[in-house]
């Protein structure tokens, strides 16, 4: 079965290898083999977006994070046939050399992996949004100085409002959001950490706060 959708997705691929392949820009029709890819990514909690055989930039989120823990060069491109094929065969992920114990913001994937000592799965994966082009999220390992267990109106930007916010470098945060359609599949923000909601509970009610280790690496290719 796999074979056979394989050979399907080599026809359909051809029609998206364009010189620049635009982050916001869908594949024109939804492939079968790259619905099965989406699944993939779903059982092993990278998260992809609807799963609907679409590469948009949430596919292309995800494809960049399993490169990343599979030991693969770091990137956003469309998926080749044999990357296709190994992905299905992925049955484990890895915490790779540029991560630390804390909250690991990859800028090129536009996704945070939180790992962690001493729990059944030392990582989670969660979707972000940095800081756009000259409001950049800093590079570098901080720790996470104050916090706010409440909504709080940025200082700076007029009803710029975070949800529980967690500061690591000066007014850079991670954060929830008042939507969480702001959390776009490229670096959108003042400089914060944009997530989703419950993601940001789940780092409240998980015990990541005051001191905990945020490291900042790699770069936008957008």
């Amino acid at each position: 079965m796999k074979t056979r959708l394989l050979a399907a997705f080599a026809i359909s691929l051809a029609g998206l290898m364009t010189p620049s392949f635009a982050e916001a820009a869908p594949s024109k029709a939804p492939s079968k083999v790259l619905y099965e890819m989406e699944r993939d990514f779903y059982r092993l909690k990278i998260p992809t977006g609807k799963i609907d055989g679409v590469i948009d930039g949430k596919t292309q989120r995800a494809l960049c994070v399993w490169r990343e823990m599979t030991t693969r060069s770091i990137n956003r491109k469309l998926p080749t046939k044999s990357e296709i094929q190994a992905i299905a065969m992925t049955d484990q992920l890895f915490v790779s050399t540029s991560m630390q114990l804390g909250l690991n913001v990859n800028l090129t994937c536009q996704a945070a992996i939180w790992v962690r000592e001493d729990v059944e799965t030392p990582y989670k994966i969660f979707p972000v949004s940095t800081g756009r082009a000259g409001f950049e999220t800093l590079l570098g390992v901080y720790y996470v100085g104050w916090l706010i267990d409440d909504w709080y109106e940025s200082r700076t930007y007029p009803e710029g409002w975070m949800y529980r916010p967690q500061f690591f470098n000066q007014g850079q945060a991670i954060h929830g959001s008042l939507d969480d359609s702001m959390v776009m599949t490229y670096p959108a923000s003042h400089g914060c950490v944009r997530m989703m909601q419950k993601d940001i509970d789940y780092l409240w009610d998980n015990n990541f706060g005051k001191k905990s280790l945020i490291n900042v690496y790699g770069y936008w290719e957008g």
